[in-house]
């Protein structure tokens, strides 16, 4: 049996605008251990919807805000710098474009990353608050290395 997980990303009026295939899964059905999925798999398929997930919704973000806001025109490109967000389901890596502001702003700088406004830190709120509880619950010494397992 082959199983596809995908994710169909929709715009606003719900037309679907992206398909990705997340996993293909072939799976057997004759066993009681085949049923399912395994943990390890679980997590390499969150871990791969995670990282689309953030991707698609990081690009849009990017699209959004790379016109002037004044005057509308779009802003090129400078280059991209790749960007690391921890999550609860893994390390996503991200590129992240630099821009040229437009011509007509005055700003003390000429090039910023639109990232850098909705990234404001580098771990999801979420996983800062799983790693404060396990800290507050486990031994000093096996919370960094349950934290670095996951």
């Amino acid at each position: 049996m082959k199983i596809r997980v995908q994710l169909v990303v929709c715009d606003n009026n719900g037309h679907e605008a992206t398909f990705t295939d997340v996993a293909v899964l072939e799976k057997d059905c004759q066993r009681i251990e085949h049923l399912g999925l395994t943990l390890s798999k679980a997590k390499q398929i969150l871990a791969a919807l995670q990282q689309r997930l953030v991707d698609q919704q990081t690009s849009a973000f990017v699209v959004a805000h790379a016109q002037c806001e004044h005057c509308g025109t779009a802003l090129r490109i400078k280059g991209y710098h790749p960007r690391t967000f921890r999550t609860l389901f893994g390390t996503v890596t991200l590129t992240s474009p630099r821009l040229y502001r437009c011509r007509r702003q005055r700003r003390k700088t000429t090039i910023f990353r639109p990232l850098n406004a909705l990234l404001t830190d580098s771990v999801a709120p979420e996983r800062l608050f799983m790693e404060t509880k396990w800290a507050s619950l486990v031994s000093y010494g096996l919370t960094p290395r349950f934290l670095m397992l996951s």
